[in-house]
């Protein structure tokens, strides 16, 4: 079966100044398929929104291939290419236009991508489309100022799904939203996969969420890869010693009952990224080799871990949720 969306070994850097680069995406690779969703975690600035821009083909890649239907991303791609993979943003606020009604901004896809034939084929389409999310075909009308976050954001939805894309990259979508509206949106986004088959790339920081909606997570420290498997998985019986020290962050009703080590230190440099295993720094478990070497994903089962003592640290020296 051909991926919805897959990266193959993509790298992206940014100059900065004084002949400086800036490392935010080294080597990443992972392939989607239809009813997957795929849930980036990490601390802030390890490149996941990167990524996200990268699978949308809002940025090329400095090496690798970013591949959607099997055809390579770029601006060479034909119009059926392009809208096979749509982007909702974290902040509904700044993705809307202030000054154009709902109706305009959901139906736009459509106008783009010559989805309708006339004016009123467009408009019932609209009204089908905000019912589909939830909400009442009148707030067409609407400008985005006259709506809540949370319905806003399901306004972005409504406009992604306008375009009849195969999966949808979701950047941090509940970040600026209350916890009730979080679970709202959580159960729209469960429904439409699976009445529609979606597939979803979430960028998110918030662990519950991704463990509400994930088939399969990646786990990125400072622009890697560094766990990628079943998300259950993951979840309960992290490998890498970095997952592991996250999940263990996580807030619990008793935390007597976890070992817990916290992360400690500062997340290195990406223009002067520490030579060998990236996490090395903050690791308690570092020896001489995870200075020099860098460590590869390595297939255990299901599972992918880029640690060079993988399987050596003990399941709950760190603490796994």
């Amino acid at each position: 079966m051909t991926p919805v969306l897959e990266l193959d070994h993509v790298t992206r850097r940014f100059p900065a100044g004084r002949r400086q680069t800036v490392h935010a995406v080294e080597d990443v690779s992972f392939r989607i398929d239809p009813g997957e969703t795929l849930a980036i975690v990490g601390e802030s600035g390890c490149g996941k929104s990167t990524v996200a821009r990268l699978a949308v083909g809002l940025l090329p890649p400095t090496r690798g291939a970013v591949r959607i239907g099997g055809v390579p991303a770029g601006t060479r791609m034909d119009r059926e290419t392009r809208r096979q993979v749509q982007f909702v943003s974290q902040n509904p606020w700044s993705a809307l236009n202030p000054r154009k009604t709902i109706g305009h901004s959901v139906g736009q896809p459509l106008a783009v991508h010559g989805l309708c034939r006339s004016v009123a084929e467009r408009a019932e389409r609209v009204a089908e489309l905000l019912e589909q999310v939830g909400l009442p075909a009148h707030y067409a009308a609407r400008r985005p100022g006259g709506v809540s976050g949370g319905e806003l954001q399901r306004v972005t939805v409504a406009r992604a799904l306008a375009a009849r894309p195969r999966a949808i990259v979701l950047d941090e979508p509940t970040a600026s939203l209350d916890v009730g509206v979080k679970a709202t949106v959580v159960n729209l986004l469960l429904d439409l996969r699976s009445a529609l088959g979606l597939a979803y790339v979430l960028i998110t920081h918030e662990l519950d969420i991704a463990r509400h909606l994930a088939t399969r997570v990646a786990v990125m420290y400072l622009g890697r890869i560094v766990e990628q498997g079943p998300a259950d998985e993951v979840f309960s019986a992290p490998r890498h010693p970095y997952t592991r020290m996250l999940l263990a962050a996580v807030p619990v009703p008793d935390p007597a009952r976890r070992n817990l080590v916290a992360l400690s230190g500062e997340v290195p440099s990406a223009v002067h990224p520490p030579p060998g295993c990236a996490f090395h720094p903050r690791c308690p478990y570092v020896e001489d080799a995870c200075r020099e070497a860098v460590p590869r994903l390595i297939a255990v089962g299901d599972r992918h871990s880029a640690c060079l003592r993988d399987g050596e640290i003990p399941a709950d020296a760190a603490g796994g949720a």
